[in-house]
């Protein structure tokens, strides 16, 4: 693919989730935001399974299952990695879009809900394209040296390409940031007066 079409293809991702985001609520996108946190440990955890399990089945490649030899499955489950992890990664979402048992609540105030709303529209986009990125990169999604590999591939975008690079620091920002906006913080001071 050409890097034009590559940019093109990313705009329109992240338009989809952006009108995708606004018109499911605040509470679906913090179960959004929330599940892409547990689904992108289950994705690297996958991905590293598949890997471990064709290793596991080169060793025995005399063996057969079900009229395949395990070295044809082997090869299968190696060049199917990507795509399994995927089709994971997105019916795993809908289940904790659909049937999470998360409880959110929120303020009252429809002027504190909108601007939560607009506060969540960028976390949710951002909170899937980094899963997204960790499930077809595997553990590659956050290490530093793997990271920088891809960002050379979009170098001639500097926003796509300051993106990639920092892929760790945004997933530390953005899980900090997720963590006190849905926090509930009480502070009492007691005085002597």
């Amino acid at each position: 693919m050409t890097e034009s079409l590559i940019t093109y293809a990313i705009v329109i991702l992240v338009g989809v989730l952006v009108v995708f985001s606004f018109t499911i609520g605040i509470e679906k996108m913090i179960k959004i935001i929330l599940g892409n946190y547990i689904l992108s440990s289950i994705c690297l955890a996958a991905g590293q399974s598949i890997s471990l399990l064709v290793e596991m089945i080169k060793k025995t490649p005399e063996i057969r299952f079900m009229g395949f030899s395990y070295d044809k499955i082997a090869n299968f489950l190696n060049d199917g990695n990507m795509t399994i992890v995927l089709i994971l990664y997105i019916v795993l979402l809908f289940i904790i879009f659909r049937t999470s048992k998360i409880k959110i609540s929120l303020p009252n105030d429809e002027a504190i809900r909108k601007m939560l709303q607009l506060i969540f529209v960028p976390l949710t986009v951002i909170s899937m394209i980094l899963t997204l990125q960790i499930a077809i990169l595997g553990i590659n999604g956050i290490n530093i040296v793997a990271i920088s590999s891809v960002a050379q591939m979009v170098a001639n975008n500097t926003y796509m390409f300051q993106f990639v690079s920092l892929t760790p620091v945004w997933i530390l920002l953005h899980g900090i940031v997720t963590i006190l906006i849905t926090s509930e913080f009480k502070i009492s001071v007691k005085t002597d007066l």
